[in-house]
């Protein structure tokens, strides 16, 4: 796949044929033209926007700016973990962080439960932290 132009500039003639292909193959997956794909994808954005509260054109610029700053932080690491290689340092993984999920009071989950009392048998380093008010054995 082409890689997206750089923000200000106008896509290349390959760049812009890659993307009517995509256009027309998610056209096809949906069994529509592409012109009717293109049409509902509009009424989708405008949907979404209305959701928002903002006017279409806000919205396409709010998508626009996000996209540019999704695209500096690539770059932007990209460029980090380049100099890292090149100056022998071990690399840094970032983007995938831990994603933490809310607990929620009520019952156990009969699978948590499982899964934890097989890891009580694993052979694992435990941390003992309070956890509303009460102590909780942590797996590390």
């Amino acid at each position: 796949m082409a890689t997206p132009p750089a923000p200000g500039q106008q896509p290349t003639p390959q760049q812009i044929a890659a993307m009517q292909a995509q256009i027309t193959q998610e056209a096809a997956k949906r069994g529509m033209t592409p012109q009717q794909f293109q049409l509902w994808q509009r009424q989708q954005m405008e949907a979404d926007a209305k959701k928002a509260g903002l006017s279409f054109d806000e919205y396409i610029n709010r998508l626009k700016q996000h996209a540019l700053e999704t695209h500096q932080r690539k770059q932007q690491l990209a460029q980090q973990q380049q100099a890292a290689e090149q100056s022998g340092q071990p690399q840094i993984q970032q983007g995938k962080s831990e994603q933490q999920v809310p607990i929620t009071p009520g019952a156990p989950d009969p699978k948590a439960l499982a899964l934890a009392k097989w890891m009580r048998g694993q052979d694992l380093k435990t941390r003992t932290c309070i956890l509303n008010g009460q102590r909780k054995d942590m797996f590390r």
